[in-house]
């Protein structure tokens, strides 16, 4: 088992702070995953050094836990929990040949029924993100948690530009309200600190940065 880093906020902005605080879970990656890591950009994987330790710190029932990675395609979190004999279902249109919502047209029966759904750096390339975390939500059994971490810029207006693979960049209000109220008995699991935010990464000529979205499911009543 790897050294577990621990959460302090699960609703945050991953900055020059995080790095350093999840330093030990990126070491992690790349003595699970090294290969996959040297592909990635390296300032961007304090995305999946959260992951990982926001996945192990709430499930800590292994192996009963049920886990699912949305976008498990390169995800060093995804291989890396494989690695460490976690059992993690996996989906990714380049891994299975469908998304989610073919995920759960084929699966009917694993609607409700996941511990943790997880999905790293994968929103913001969505087009109809409402519907996607919709679905994620479907999945969710009750009290159970979905964690996303996304491409954030607090100050972004639709006429500003994003990478080529974005969709858009995400406010605090797209992901405390707009979000939020598309997923049914959710709520956040945390008081977010997203006003913190500061650009801190460049990509493709633009300034923004990375946030976490995590939510629990409440009982369906």
């Amino acid at each position: 088992m790897p050294v577990i880093v621990k959460v302090t906020r699960f609703n945050t902005v991953l900055n020059a702070d995080a790095r350093r605080h999840y330093s030990p879970a990126i070491a992690t990656l790349f003595a699970l995953a090294p290969d996959m890591m040297k592909r990635k950009i390296a300032e961007a994987n304090v995305q999946q050094g959260f992951m990982l330790s926001a996945v192990l710190q709430l499930c800590r029932d292994f192996p009963r836990t049920k886990i699912l990675c949305v976008g498990s395609y390169e995800d060093t979190a995804y291989e890396s929990l494989l690695k460490i004999g976690v059992r993690v279902d996996g989906m990714d249109p380049n891994v299975n040949g469908i998304d989610l919502e073919q995920f759960i047209h084929l699966n009917p029966e694993k609607k409700g029924t996941y511990d943790v759904v997880f999905s790293t750096s994968v929103l913001e390339h969505v087009a109809n993100d409402e519907a996607f975390v919709a679905d994620v939500a479907s999945l969710m059994a009750p009290a159970g948690f979905g964690i996303f971490t996304c491409d954030f810029k607090n100050t972004w207006t639709s006429d500003e530009p994003v990478p080529q693979a974005d969709y858009r960049f995400y406010r605090s209000d797209d992901l405390s309200v707009r979000l939020l109220r598309a997923m049914p008995h959710c709520r956040l699991f945390d008081e977010p600190n997203w006003g913190e935010f500061e650009p801190d990464f460049e990509y493709e000529g633009c300034s923004y940065g990375f946030a976490t979205f995590t939510v629990q499911r409440q009982g369906d009543s």
